[in-house]
């Protein structure tokens, strides 16, 4: 009975929710990655959803030194702003993020070096604590934006 209930109520849930795009807008990836499955980014209208990023230096793609998790965090908020550079889009046009942390002790440093992007209104955001991540990162970040 509680799965007759819980399938009704998704799907009462799923079809009234508004569409967060046109449907007849056209799906358009960004810089598709060389032989890999995904996308830098998908747009659909004016929405983005942007790929995890990991805080390898543009230059060597070596994760950073010293305080590792604030200079890694420093160097995937750069690399997306080169993308939304690129694409016509803005910090203010950042909706939502996910961040992902090997270590919840690097909550606070992470944080300050993010938080130091957003001057106001930063986005909705959840953080999520990991057992690990590829290549050895101490933290990915992807977002979602709404171009106005």
């Amino acid at each position: 009975m509680r799965k007759v209930v819980f399938a009704a109520l998704v799907a009462v849930s799923v079809g009234c929710a508004p569409s967060a795009v046109p449907a007849q807008a056209p799906r358009v990836a960004h810089q598709p990655a060389n032989g890999r499955p995904y996308s830098a980014a998908i747009q659909v209208g004016d929405t983005y959803w942007f790929s995890g990023k990991i805080g390898g230096s543009a230059e060597t793609r070596a994760m950073a030194q010293g305080d590792r998790v604030q200079a890694e965090t420093h160097n995937i908020m750069r690399s997306f702003q080169t993308l939304f550079g690129e694409l016509g889009v803005g910090w203010e046009d950042v909706v939502q993020a996910t961040i992902y942390l090997v270590d919840l002790d690097d909550y606070g440093p992470m944080n300050e070096a993010y938080g130091s992007y957003f001057a106001a209104d930063p986005p909705a955001r959840e953080t999520v604590v990991v057992s690990e991540l590829v290549a050895g990162a101490q933290i990915e970040i992807s977002f979602v934006a709404v171009r106005r």
